[in-house]
């Protein structure tokens, strides 16, 4: 009787791995989908590349 206990507790285990498995799974491929989302509305403005140097106003930017 406690091998078959002890299977089911290795049963469920291996269930609940599972089951976080495809929760995670789920979770990150809902993070692309809100990241493509996302940026499908976002604009560069200007048509700036990173590696463009620019100027900043500095209003409202405060330092310590």
């Amino acid at each position: 009787m406690v091998q078959t206990e002890i299977s089911q507790v290795e049963e469920f285990i291996k269930e609940l791995q599972k089951s976080w498995e495809q929760v995670t799974n789920a979770m990150k491929e809902a993070q692309k989908n809100m990241k493509k989302q996302f940026d499908k509305k976002r604009r560069n403005p200007q048509g700036s590349k990173i590696s463009n140097n620019m100027w900043l106003e500095n209003k409202n930017i405060y330092s310590n």
